[in-house]
């Protein structure tokens, strides 16, 4: 088996084609397909425990897939056959972020009173519970 190097430290096997009847619409293909997105893996472990792994998609094979953890700096190989979900996070988010409070926060950024600009105190430099206490406070008035 022919291996090739993904990083300095870090080899896999060399990458296998999905894109093949026999593997049309497996998890393989959709997995392979979505190779550097941010997943979250739930593993079936045992008789009736799941197990969570997440990070970037970094490899996938016939019989495993890599993960990278950003957090750790590690990579995480798992049995692609114990795999029952995957979820895949939209760009720049991550577990935990409620993307409508996100944007939210932006929002109450953009909007804080002229006076506040004027300040010491910049946008920029407002914390994300001043921009959200400023958004709430603000919606109520309306």
């Amino acid at each position: 088996m022919s291996e090739t190097s993904n990083s300095q430290d870090f080899v896999v096997p060399s990458a296998e084609n999905f894109d093949t009847e026999s593997f049309a619409g497996s998890m393989q293909q959709v997995l392979q397909e979505n190779i550097g997105k941010y997943v979250i893996v739930d593993f079936f472990m045992g008789t009736g425990s799941l197990q969570q792994r997440e990070g970037y998609l970094y490899d996938v094979a016939s019989q495993f897939i890599v993960l990278f953890d950003e957090i750790n700096l590690h990579y995480v190989v798992c049995d692609i056959f114990s795999i029952k979900f995957v979820t895949f996070l939209l760009p720049n988010y991550r577990p935990g972020q409620v993307p409508a409070l996100l944007e939210a926060l932006e929002n109450a950024q953009r909007n804080l009173p002229q006076s506040a600009s004027d300040s010491a105190a910049t946008s920029a430099s407002v914390s994300p519970s001043q921009a959200a206490y400023t958004y709430a406070t603000r919606s109520r008035r309306r």
